[in-house]
């Protein structure tokens, strides 16, 4: 009897390693190229000091206007939150607020700080830095991961 159930714990515990192994993901990101920033597996990306909600990063080179929406809805984020162009690239960025709740764009290094209310939008003229990267947040929920950069592609 005891050598039954000495095979059935082994058989079971064979079983769990197995299902765990097959569960169990693992992936490797890295900053992006000549970026501040890196990403974690907890939809957060390091940008500057800040832990930024992740919604993705989008190409802008060559374009003059380009889309941001800030909102609320499921965390406080700005999408894209990484945005890729040329060095001094000058373009217009539409912020729109698609949230329930004011929102602010600013970039301490231009000078920019615009509130935006909530159904509204704001155009803000910006250039892509020389080189590396431009920070810009949510003054209201940068502590809540609302932030992203501008970043040379």
């Amino acid at each position: 009897m005891l050598r039954r159930k000495t095979t059935v714990f082994a058989g079971l515990a064979m079983a769990m390693m197995t299902l765990a192994a097959a569960c169990s993901s693992s992936s490797t990101s890295s900053p992006a190229a000549g970026g501040s920033s890196s990403a974690s597996e907890s939809g957060k990306i390091t940008i500057g000091s800040d832990q930024a909600n992740d919604h993705g990063t989008q190409d802008a080179t060559g374009k003059t206007t380009f889309e941001i929406e800030a909102d609320n809805d499921d965390g406080f984020y700005f999408n894209p939150t990484i945005l890729t162009g040329s060095a001094n690239q000058s373009i217009t960025l539409e912020i729109k607020n698609e949230g329930t709740v004011p929102h602010n764009f600013s970039i301490e290094s231009l000078n920019v700080n615009v509130t935006i209310a909530p159904g509204s939008s704001q155009e803000i003229k910006v250039t892509f830095p020389a080189s590396g990267t431009t920070e810009f947040f949510c003054s209201f929920h940068r502590s809540q991961g609302m932030a992203g950069e501008l970043q040379i592609a």
